[in-house]
């Protein structure tokens, strides 16, 4: 077994939270988890509980590295250990699914048979809000904001719950809590599905941004990047200044920037549409959890009366969503801790 110990890693999570149900309990070796993303790549050594030392977290960018078998040879000297554990989990931003996966716009790959070669065990490979469902569905210290009026939530209780996260793209899982305890996670590309427009306006917007594009996937409009080319076309077809020119600072200045308030105005509308789709879909009764940054950024927003209504929208099913769970959660370190839940459950 390795000594994390001579690693200088300390657990930070204790005592440790009861395993899920479905787990055969083996000792907790210690495994190795990591997210690898746009902006590179985490990993980390779990503990005897089988969490992720977050203390210990080390991240590479893809100037050092452009595949998870060389971060992990570099992880490996610098924590100076004998060896690498056999178990690994990795969360990613993407489809995991063939023997090399790849992170769209970066550099960034993994190998499955790489892996397993390297460490001597076929590796886990999920979906990184895959691993978000994971670690909101057994993490202790997870944090539920209600949105708007909506009634508490509390995914320990038996039911289907929807995660969707608003960051640089959309991501999108389900996890389902049955009455004995068991959990089951499925990772989706929900956000790749086709945008409803929940009025004229947003309508006549897509159809200018996109023109002959049918359907629009919605992760071109409700992400970090859809924000920026709504404000820039708000800007131009207004003849205003662009007085923000990231994401971040359309957000941060929407009380003064007109322009700011307009765009962020209407990703919240197709944001708040597209939950109300999500959930008509999948049959999300019992639980909507809202989490990424750039969703944080526009609480207020989607807080409102109007975006409860957008949400609900027109159909025969409105007053049940109108009346349904929906919270906001940030959870630091979510995609690793779920990566760890998730090789605990096998």
């Amino acid at each position: 077994m390795l000594d994390t110990r001579a690693a200088g890693l300390p657990h930070p999570l204790s005592p440790c939270p009861p395993p899920p149900r479905t787990v055969v309990e083996t000792g907790l070796e210690p495994a190795l988890v990591a997210h690898l993303g746009r902006k590179g790549l985490r990993i980390a050594l779990t503990d005897a509980c089988g969490l992720p030392q977050l203390t210990g977290i080390r991240t590479y960018g893809a100037d050092a590295s452009s595949s998870v078998a060389g971060a992990l040879t570099a992880f490996q000297r610098e924590l100076g250990l004998d060896r690498l554990p056999e178990r690994i989990a990795i969360a990613v931003a993407g489809l995991p699914r063939g023997d090399t996966i790849s992170v769209t716009q970066t550099r960034w790959f993994v190998s499955r048979s790489g892996l397993r070669a390297m460490l001597g065990r076929p590796p886990l490979i999920l979906n990184d809000f895959e691993a978000e469902a994971w670690a909101l569905a057994e993490h202790q210290d997870r944090r539920f904001e209600p949105i708007g009026a909506s009634p508490p939530i509390d995914p320990q209780r038996p039911g289907t719950y929807c995660i969707v996260g608003m960051t640089s793209g959309l991501g999108v899982s389900l996890m389902t809590r049955h009455a004995d305890g068991g959990i089951a996670v499925v990772a989706t590309e929900a956000g790749h599905a086709a945008l409803a427009p929940a009025s004229r306006a947003l309508a006549d917007l897509t159809a200018a941004l996109f023109p002959d594009r049918y359907p629009v996937v919605a992760e071109h409009l409700i992400s970090a990047v859809g924000l920026g080319t709504i404000y820039d076309h708000l800007a131009t077809v207004q003849k205003l200044p662009r007085r923000s020119t990231t994401p971040e600072a359309i957000t941060r200045n929407r009380a003064t920037d007109p322009v700011a308030r307009q765009a962020c105005d209407l990703l919240a509308e197709a944001f708040s549409a597209h939950l109300g789709s999500l959930v008509l879909t999948f049959g999300a009764w019992d639980g909507l959890i809202v989490t990424g940054g750039l969703a944080s950024a526009l609480r207020p927003i989607l807080a409102s009366d109007r975006m409860r209504a957008v949400f609900a929208g027109t159909g025969k099913y409105g007053r049940l969503l109108q009346a349904m769970p929906r919270a906001f959660c940030d959870l630091d370190h979510a995609e690793l801790i779920g990566a760890a839940q998730a090789l605990r459950s096998r």
